[in-house]
């Protein structure tokens, strides 16, 4: 008798996590440094104060402004009630975020690909997201929504794998597109670009032969209801035009200053977007019926890349909650000698699908990728900060004990902050009325500061005021006890000088870019 060598493959009695563990323990790993990273990011620190606001009682979008939806602002009160500013709090709240897409990717991967590929998937998923290059470690909507959002996704690969056997009668009112729609809602209560992963997932239902009109109808209704809901809270305590501007109206600004000035590039931008959403909504409709949900997760990759593409921003957050995704979809490759079972016309129909992903993804390159000088998007996002300097950084603050070094290869800022907010509470000035004239806005939280100004960084208020003036007087209204200012806003916003300048206040105390004045007679 001749005996065969066994193919390699997992023993039965293995479960799907024993083949994903290691995984979540490489996630770990990669994001341990993140729980000590110093008050850095601006737009962390803006979510921070925006935060303390509210639970100071504030009403989001009137007392206090912000361009995120109110579930971002929450999640990061709640975090603030607990851990304060903290750091260690908010990069622990994204590490259980990002253990839950990682989750998610290991349930859908182990049940649409195999455990191999699972696998695959699931550490590509933890080293993208572990690692700094995308900033998923960061207090951003991005790397919040990609919980609810990756879920919502893998719940609903599973249910249209055309090999997995569903035992819901047919009369019967199926419980899955309400879950999947709550969670996709969930996202977009995070973040308003979630609208194109939920209209991708509505799509997917609607082409998918497993499912039903009502199925599709069921998931609309959802993220419309639930979207609803939190869109006329916020309209009644603010106002439609607050809202409006808020979560639409600023975004068309931000967006047109990317795009270039030439009527002729934006509606190349724009056409090079829409050629690549038609191309997925093309293979889609033409793979519907193939024996694997891979043009579903072609569908959900390119949908997420799109954002970044459309968006043209050079951050690299904009890419985290592509990763999921992305990483399923690389999984999912067949190999060179299973390309052979592939008849021509699959080929065929895959075209139109892997051509928009490939032109999704290149055009999402302008996000650029961060820690990694090469692939950042310009010198002034990233000229210096590498994976060694994190990594190394870390490691040997651990071990001397002294962070100094480590912290100010972030931002030239953080030394600079952290010695201001110590002037202040050691002076006693710790919670007095102040404005902090700076893109950054750390202080405002690491000093116990009340935000006095509609918003925290001073370019929104540049925004939200107007130019050359409106915020500048809005300050002299408000007679600061302090005012904080940073050289690089004061060269950049001038019209800070003339208060300054005025008699009113004097200089008390300066570090590195940061000075403190102090209005005289107090």
């Amino acid at each position: 008798m001749r005996l065969r060598r066994p193919s390699w493959r997992a023993p039965a009695h293995h479960s799907p996590l024993g083949w994903t563990a290691p995984s979540f323990l490489v996630f770990t790993v990669l994001r341990l440094p993140s729980f000590f990273e110093p008050h850095w990011y601006t737009d962390e620190a803006s979510y921070v104060n925006v935060a303390k606001s509210l639970l100071r009682g504030r009403v989001l979008y009137s007392q206090i402004w912000n361009n995120k939806p109110p579930l971002q602002s929450w999640t990061i009160a709640t975090e603030v009630r607990f851990f304060g500013a903290s750091e260690f709090g908010l990069h622990l709240l994204t590490y259980l975020t990002g253990l839950a897409a990682l989750a998610a990717v290991a349930y859908a991967g182990t049940r649409i690909l195999g455990m191999r590929r699972a696998c695959m998937a699931t550490l590509l998923c933890a080293i993208a997201l572990g690692l700094p290059v995308v900033d998923a470690e960061l207090a951003l909507p991005e790397s919040l929504l990609i919980a609810p959002v990756t879920w919502a996704g893998a719940l609903l690969l599973v249910r249209i794998d055309p090999r997995r056997v569903v035992s819901v009668p047919p009369h019967r009112l199926a419980i899955w597109p309400f879950v999947v729609g709550a969670l996709v809602a969930a996202g977009i209560a995070y973040q308003q670009t979630v609208v194109a992963e939920a209209t991708a997932f509505g799509l997917i239902i609607a082409l998918s032969p497993r499912t039903r009109w009502r199925d599709l109808m069921a998931y609309a209704g959802t993220v419309v209801a639930i979207t609803a809901a939190w869109l006329a809270v916020a309209i009644v305590t603010a106002g439609a035009g607050r809202v409006a501007f808020a979560l639409v109206g600023f975004y068309i600004p931000y967006t047109r200053s990317v795009l270039p000035s030439a009527g002729s590039g934006v509606v190349m931008h724009i056409a090079e977007v829409g050629v690549a959403a038609i191309l997925l909504c093309v293979g889609a409709f033409l793979c519907r019926r193939l024996s694997t949900a891979a043009w579903a997760v072609l569908l959900w990759a390119g949908a997420a890349l799109l954002v970044a593409a459309m968006a043209g921003q050079p951050y690299a957050h904009y890419l985290t909650a592509a990763a999921a995704p992305v990483s399923l979809a690389v999984a999912a490759v067949p190999l060179p000698n299973r390309l052979r079972r592939f008849s021509r016309t699959d080929a065929l129909r895959l075209g139109p699908a892997v051509a928009a992903l490939v032109i999704a993804a290149a055009l999402a390159r302008v996000t650029g990728l961060d820690w990694i000088p090469e692939a950042a998007p310009s010198p002034a996002q990233n000229a210096t900060r590498t994976l060694t300097q994190y990594y190394g950084g870390a490691v040997r603050a651990a071990f001397s004990g002294d962070d100094s070094d480590w912290d100010g290869q972030f931002d030239s800022h953080v030394p600079a902050d952290t010695a201001v907010a110590s002037w202040i509470s050691q002076h006693g000035y710790a919670g007095a009325s102040a404005v902090v004239w700076s893109s950054d806005s750390w202080v405002y939280s690491l000093a116990d500061l009340d935000v006095l100004m509609p918003t925290p960084p001073i370019y929104n208020d540049e925004v939200l005021l107007g130019n050359n003036g409106p915020v500048a007087t809005a300050v002299a209204t408000i007679k600061p006890l302090l005012i904080i200012v940073s050289a690089d806003a004061e060269s950049q916003w001038p019209e800070i000088i003339g208060i300054l300048a005025g008699g009113a206040y004097q200089r008390v105390f300066g570090s590195g870019q940061v000075a403190i004045w102090l209005r005289n007679g107090s």
